[in-house]
């Protein structure tokens, strides 16, 4: 049998290191395949000096199926993800065949953009602008550092990146 493959989706810049790292080492630990995508396939760089080689464009993710698809935080994440159509477009395929999808830090948004948690319990790491587009999207934010509903995984933050890897995992 195949392994479980992981999507790995991260911002070109400023992707929180820990939120990448920590779940990922969970993933292969339980023997699941990690792939990392990027809006290049150039080196992408963490907020504190991860530099990661990505194993495939954002775009080209786009066209493949993920057992379980994640979005990293990070301060990177508003500017390269939040609004980027094809991330949008991915997270909702990915969810509407009811795969495990997971978002950490900031990177709650995006599913939240989607229309993907509207009326859903979530959670977030909380800032004026997470805090507005929650409201503006109409998701019941927790105080919760990791929350599952249904088959999307939310996290708060770094603190929170194993745990939330652990939560994805569990739903694989």
């Amino acid at each position: 049998m195949d392994k479980k493959k992981v999507l790995m989706i991260i911002s070109q810049e400023n992707f929180r290191d820990e939120e990448l790292a920590h779940p990922k080492e969970v993933f292969l630990q339980k023997g699941f395949e990690v792939v990392i995508a990027a809006g290049e396939k150039k080196e992408a760089h963490g907020s504190y000096g991860a530099k990661v080689m990505p194993d495939i464009t954002i775009a080209d993710a786009a066209k493949e199926k993920y057992d379980a698809m994640v979005v990293v935080g990070g301060n990177g994440a508003s500017q390269y993800l939040w609004g980027n159509q094809t991330v949008l477009g991915m997270v909702r395929a990915h969810h509407a065949a009811g795969r495990p999808l997971g978002a950490i830090c900031i990177a709650p948004v995006v599913l939240a953009r989607a229309g993907l948690i509207k009326g859903v319990e979530a959670t977030m790491y909380k800032s004026p602008d997470t805090v507005a587009e929650f409201k503006k999207h109409g998701v019941n934010t927790s105080d919760k550092d990791v929350v599952t509903s249904g088959s999307i995984v939310t996290a708060n933050g770094p603190a929170a990146a194993r745990k939330f890897g652990l939560a994805v995992a569990e739903l694989m």
